[in-house]
């Protein structure tokens, strides 16, 4: 009765206010259409089921723990929900519900009426609120322009992004959002620079000074009784070097046969090492380098079988750059310099480290210094402890080595040359048959010949070259 007289009340006035009615018809399809939208344009709070719409079927999304007012345009007679620890219906009265979003999940809702035919059939997604996330995202991620899209208890991150560093922290605060990273989706670009090439000097300078000293002396008696006083001196126990100075001298007093013979060695060696290896990797991935070789090793197994492996040695680079935000560079570096030594064995200096850097500021890894001094003496017991006398009767074994390793590292973001590279056979042409002839060269140093490579040539005085 209400509505008729309701109707009645516009219908007597429909001649005088036509352009009020008009009005108030338009904003009502407004109205309707507006809440009538997919909910994947948004998470409405209020939706509309117009006489037209009557038995359609609707998507809906709804955040968890957040509810849905439903006008339907008939009386509702059964409600018939999939899957109620998802999402629940509440009737209010017979045309108004309430959905509710209890857990991520997608579930659907039947709306039937006396007959039971379809009201309206709601596709309901529960997801979790994204406006937290990205409102996080964008607090904790300044300068970034991440989306967030929530399906179910699945997010996806899209936009864009200054360096790999924002992604990843990004990554982590949808993790802690979603409670599992496996439920988050990244497709997010990378509108910075991502490609990093670091610059690695490897300097040594390695020095070694060994000297021996031993005198063995024996005598004889008319050919038959012999004895020796220091009988074969061990040499080159520390130093693992054999004597290469040997002085044998001998006489003959009163049927006495006396032999002295004297050993020395006296070494000196430098040896220096230098190499720049050069290495490009992009942002959050890890390369290495290596300019040695390797050494087998042979070993048993459990089970008895004989197993050979390999060790590298050689100058090793191991990096993993990190691009961030504000423009630095995290470097974890891991880089070692290691050489085979008598035995088998390798003696190794290895550094690591992490550290942040600008794009050309240099790193130096330095004291990694290494002395080592090595003495060994053999006496005849009691008369090797004379005074000066004494050296006759003793053999000395000495080494000492010392090692200076110096590390550089600097990095550099990775662009485009602009011109060719140097290769190393650009400063190498071979010599003509002038040269090689007449001055004894291999390649062209001074210019002499048909030499078109005006690199290679030498322009001034020429002399000779002197180290």
């Amino acid at each position: 009765m209400t509505s008729i007289d309701r109707s009645s009340h516009f219908s007597g006035k429909a001649t005088s206010s036509r352009g009020r009615l008009i009005a108030m018809a338009i904003g009502a399809a407004l109205f309707s259409a507006a809440f009538a939208a997919p909910a994947f344009a948004g998470e409405p709070t209020s939706l509309r089921v117009s006489s037209a719409e009557t038995g359609r079927t609707q998507h809906v999304s709804v955040g968890v723990n957040k509810s849905l007012i439903l006008d339907l345009p008939t009386d509702v007679r059964e409600v018939i929900v999939s899957q109620p620890t998802i999402a629940s219906a509440t009737m209010r009265s017979k045309r108004r519900a309430i959905i509710q979003a209890n857990t991520p999940g997608d579930t659907n809702i039947f709306f039937l009426d006396a007959k039971g035919q379809q009201i309206s059939v709601l596709e309901i997604s529960s997801v979790k609120d994204s406006s937290t996330l990205s409102t996080a995202i964008a607090r904790l991620v300044p300068g970034s322009a991440i989306a967030v899209q929530s399906f179910a208890d699945h997010v996806v991150l899209s936009g864009t992004a200054q360096s790999n560093d924002d992604v990843n922290k990004a990554l982590a605060i949808a993790a802690q959002f979603t409670g599992d990273p496996k439920n988050v989706a990244n497709v997010i670009n990378i509108s910075g620079e991502q490609q990093v090439m670091l610059k690695v000097t490897v300097a040594e300078v390695s020095r070694e000074v060994v000297k021996q000293l031993g005198l063995d002396l024996s005598a004889s008696v008319n050919g038959g009784l012999s004895t020796s006083f220091v009988n074969n001196p061990v040499m080159g126990d520390v130093s693992g070097a054999t004597s290469t100075g040997t002085y044998t001298a001998g006489g003959n007093v009163a049927g006495v046969s006396i032999q002295a013979t004297l050993r020395a060695l006296d070494r000196r060696n430098a040896v220096k090492t230098l190499a720049q290896p050069t290495l490009t990797a992009m942002s959050g991935q890890p390369a290495q380098f290596l300019a040695g070789g390797e050494l087998p090793y042979s070993s048993t197994d459990a089970n008895g079988n004989s197993t050979v492996t390999f060790k590298p040695y050689g100058v090793q680079l191991a990096f993993t750059p990190t691009v961030k935000s504000n423009g630095l560079i995290g470097l974890l570096i891991d880089t070692s310099v290691s050489e085979p030594v008598s035995g088998g064995a390798l003696t190794t200096r290895q550094a690591k480290t992490t550290v942040e850097l600008r794009a050309g500021m240099t790193l130096a890894i330095g004291g990694l210094l290494q002395d080592k001094v090595r003495q060994e003496i053999n006496s005849f017991p009691g008369l090797g402890n004379i005074p000066i006398l004494g050296a006759l009767f003793r053999s000395r074994d000495f080494i000492q080595d010392k090692t200076e390793l110096l590390i550089l590292v600097t990095p550099y973001f990775d662009r485009a040359m602009t011109s060719d590279p140097v290769l190393p056979t650009d400063k190498y042409p071979v010599a003509g048959d002038a040269e090689a002839i007449f001055l004894g060269h291999m390649k062209k140093m001074y210019g002499v010949g048909d030499d078109t490579n005006t690199a290679a040539q030498y322009h001034g005085s020429v002399g000779f070259s002197l180290e």
